[in-house]
């Protein structure tokens, strides 16, 4: 998702084939239902209205939602894919399962319908941030939306995205942290943004230690303001640690043959910021699927679906 021609169209390519396969068996195949239709256990595809513009997300219940409220997270695809890409290649449907959560898959905006998606990170990306897309505006109708049904813990909303959108989900703690208790950011770059919580708020950071795609992005994303904490993922661990609270400057690292995991320490209240670092790993939800034969191929010893619901739950 990198903010030139030749690093938006690395991306969309790999993704273009993907998305079309697995539109063919999901969402136009669902149809645009009522969210009262939504049941534990199912995926459903779902509209909301936002400034004139029909917006779509698929929306993924737990069995546990027939005896409790459970938590809600939102998932955000990557620049050119959609909410059915990432429900495919990330496989969060089972950890969600597992674990007990909400998950919604946002689609993004674009010209083609289905295909090619953007989100507006801030900085970033391609149609949807040129065209000033408020994406903004949807999170907040899509979450005042999913609130209102009854399988749906109101006090714990996360928001995860994997590249572009793990650069919305980040904006999203700058610019919403009254709604989100935690984000976690698989892939994406920093946007550069000023950034100015009104609250704390617990992060995840993950990234590939191949993940070439990630490194352009860092290198090469458009930085009006200049913030260090976009240069790397690592100094935004240090941002957030010290926005969160943490011990300036102090972290803990735990070190294998797969990944480096490292924590801020002397969090108050509960709140983590972490940052994974995962060996042998390119641009792809870590312990997911490829979603083509030409995508990268996702590191197996690590999945990112399952870390990432259990660092939200805390």
């Amino acid at each position: 998702m990198g903010s030139s021609a030749a690093g938006y169209a690395l991306e969309t390519l790999t993704l273009l084939f993907g998305t079309a396969v697995a539109l063919g068996g999901c969402a136009p195949l669902l149809g645009v239902r009522a969210l009262s239709t939504a049941r534990p256990g199912t995926t459903t595809f779902h509209e909301v209205q936002v400034d004139g513009r029909a917006r779509h997300f698929l929306l993924h219940l737990p069995p546990g939602a027939a005896q409790r409220r459970v938590p809600l997270v939102l998932a955000f695809h990557g620049h050119g894919g959609n909410g059915a890409v990432l429900r495919a290649s990330s496989r969060l449907d089972e950890a969600a399962d597992a674990l007990g959560f909400a998950v919604a898959y946002p689609d993004g905006t674009g010209p083609l319908g289905w295909i090619g998606l953007s989100w507006n990170a801030g900085t970033c990306c391609g149609r949807a941030h040129a065209r000033a897309v408020d994406d903004l505006a949807f999170v907040d109708t899509l979450v005042a939306t999913l609130r209102r049904s009854p399988a749906v813990d109101t006090t714990r909303t996360f928001a995860v995205g994997f590249s572009a959108g793990g650069m919305l989900a980040l904006r999203l703690a700058c610019e919403r942290a009254a709604t989100f208790t935690a984000v976690a950011d698989v892939a994406g770059a920093m946007p550069d943004l000023p950034c100015t919580p009104a609250r704390p708020v617990s992060v995840l950071l993950v990234q590939g230690a191949d993940d070439d795609e990630l490194r352009f992005d860092l290198r090469t994303l458009r930085r009006p303001h200049g913030h260090a904490f976009a240069q790397s993922l690592e100094q935004a661990l240090r941002f957030w640690a010290q926005l969160a609270g943490c011990a300036t400057g102090v972290t803990a690292r735990d070190s294998t043959t797969t990944r480096v995991h490292e924590r801020a320490v002397g969090c108050p209240d509960g709140r983590a910021v972490e940052l994974v670092t995962i060996a042998r790993h390119p641009h792809a939800w870590p312990g997911g699927v490829a979603t083509w034969w030409f995508a990268p191929r996702p590191a197996p010893h690590v999945d990112a679906s399952h870390a990432v619901l259990e660092f939200f739950r805390g």
